[in-house]
């Protein structure tokens, strides 16, 4: 398992301090396992900006995604940030039935439970959450339900900076890779 802290070298470096007038988003995926204590200490990382946006890009807890590993693994170490989350799906939400775990975690903050995915304002940014579990939304493809929609999403906020993440990498240097 691999976790990723967008801005955490940039804390340790002192580069960016915790008190900052624009809105600052912090970044990760692959978060929270029961047999693991590193989601402990990212979590820990985010404590130091409790004005941050936290987004989490997939694979949010293993080994299923299901509610009790949600409340068990994920919970009791990033859960405290969950006001402040917004998430996208990765794959091992979707080892459980539609996600059911995710979306009952999260709610309305993960967008509509049929397709995960969603925008939303930070300061003068437009952020875009896509759902990259393309077989279990409808597809990713030009036509499919989410590229009808970003595209509208996008006509709607046409912000000059705009942000999109997703759980599926886009490149990949090994195995598996995207088709993104």
């Amino acid at each position: 398992m691999v976790t990723v802290v967008v801005a955490a070298a940039l804390v340790h470096a002192g580069i960016v301090g915790a008190q900052t007038a624009d809105p600052v988003l912090l970044a990760a995926g692959d978060i929270a396992d029961c047999g693991r204590t590193q989601d402990e200490a990212t979590a820990a990382l985010l404590d130091a900006y409790p004005a941050a946006t936290v987004a989490t890009l997939g694979d949010n807890v293993y080994e299923n995604g299901t509610a009790q590993e949600f409340s068990d693994c994920y919970g009791p170490s990033w859960g405290r940030h969950k006001a402040r989350t917004r998430p996208s799906a990765g794959n091992h939400e979707y080892q459980t039935s539609r996600a059911s775990g995710y979306f009952g975690y999260f709610g309305a903050a993960a967008g509509n439970p049929a397709e995960g995915w969603y925008s939303y304002d930070l300061g003068a940014w437009h952020v875009v959450v896509l759902n990259s579990n393309c077989s279990d939304v409808g597809g990713c493809d030009a036509g499919s339900p989410q590229e009808q929609w970003l595209r509208s999403d996008l006509v709607a906020h046409p912000a000059r900076c705009t942000l999109a993440y997703w759980h599926h990498p886009r490149f990949a240097s090994g195995l598996p890779t995207s088709s993104m």
